[in-house]
């Protein structure tokens, strides 16, 4: 595994509130505009392989979170997910979507916040896919300080002598052990950023991550409760995160619910052929939202 930053395209800055800028990629393609928005811990240019399949029908924006990939960490500290989800909705101000014509894509946060966004502007978005959005029942939140992500990250190794070692330390051990080569060769190269001494290091810094899975937990059932945004939701049945994605479905009037055997958290990478090909049907029209639920086999 070798691979460098160097060549990566620098990402546009958008000021998306006072003091705040995002990073905003254009991964490729020629057609009408698709947000895509990333997990926690990665940014738009780690999902090489998955994207890619985007970019045949849609022109892909893909922005960095607060503190993730390019963006700068707010001064304020301010990692509330309500602002995130405002954030995005500067993003789509920017490239100058109209209301009721954002078609996106989100994973994990990425698909939680863009929910949330909705909600902040009702009917923003026409059509969506979100694999695993984090979106809790009231009852399940965890209070300040109490999610257990937050010492696994602030234990986690952000640097590496090589990208070569970290991705024989990546390959080695889950949950990247169960991600196609090619998602983790992309992952290595964008979410990591050179050093001058030649090694590397995770571009979302340990802490800024932990920062952005504490605090107060807003993405909750409560929040989406009866809204119709016509979206389809993936869930992975590697139960790495219990029934992640579930309250989601249940809270919203108009979503469907695609089960699949095999994948876990990181489905995207895992299976992104299969991933993408059901975000395309959904964000290109082909399926209805109130159809059936339906359960596949990604591997």
């Amino acid at each position: 595994m070798s691979g460098s930053d160097g060549g990566t395209p620098a990402p546009e800055m958008v000021e998306v509130a006072e003091g705040v800028e995002l990073a905003l990629h254009r991964l490729g393609g020629d057609g009408p505009p698709l947000l895509f928005v990333h997990a926690t811990g990665f940014n738009g240019r780690a999902y090489g392989p998955f994207t890619d399949r985007l970019t045949e029908h849609f022109t892909v924006w893909a922005p960095d979170l607060r503190a993730h990939g390019w963006s700068p960490p707010p001064a304020d500290r301010d990692f509330l997910w309500t602002s995130l989800a405002n954030d995005l909705l500067g993003i789509v101000d920017h490239l100058g979507i109209a209301h009721g014509e954002l078609d996106c894509v989100g994973h994990s946060i990425g698909a939680a916040t863009l929910l949330l966004a909705d909600v902040q502007r009702p009917g923003t978005i026409r059509r969506m896919y979100g694999y695993e959005p984090v979106v809790w029942r009231i009852e399940d939140q965890f209070g300040p300080g109490e999610n257990p992500l937050i010492a696994l990250t602030t234990k986690r190794r952000e640097e590496f002598a090589s990208r070569g070692e970290a991705f024989e330390r990546f390959a080695s051990r889950p949950p990247f052990s169960g991600v196609r080569a090619d998602a983790l060769a992309s992952y290595l190269a964008n979410g990591f950023e050179d050093l001058p001494d030649g090694s590397v290091r995770l571009r979302c810094r340990a802490a800024d991550e932990a920062a952005t899975y504490d605090g107060e937990w807003v993405s909750t059932t409560a929040r989406l409760e009866g809204g119709q945004t016509p979206v389809v939701i993936g869930k992975g049945l590697e139960m790495t995160f219990e029934d992640i994605g579930v309250p989601a479905h249940e809270a919203l009037g108009n979503s469907r619910l695609i089960t699949y055997h095999g994948l876990g958290h990181f489905g995207p990478f895992e299976a992104p052929d299969v991933i993408a090909s059901d975000a395309l049907a959904a964000v290109l029209g082909q399926e209805a939202a109130a159809a059936q639920p339906e359960t596949k086999s990604a591997k």
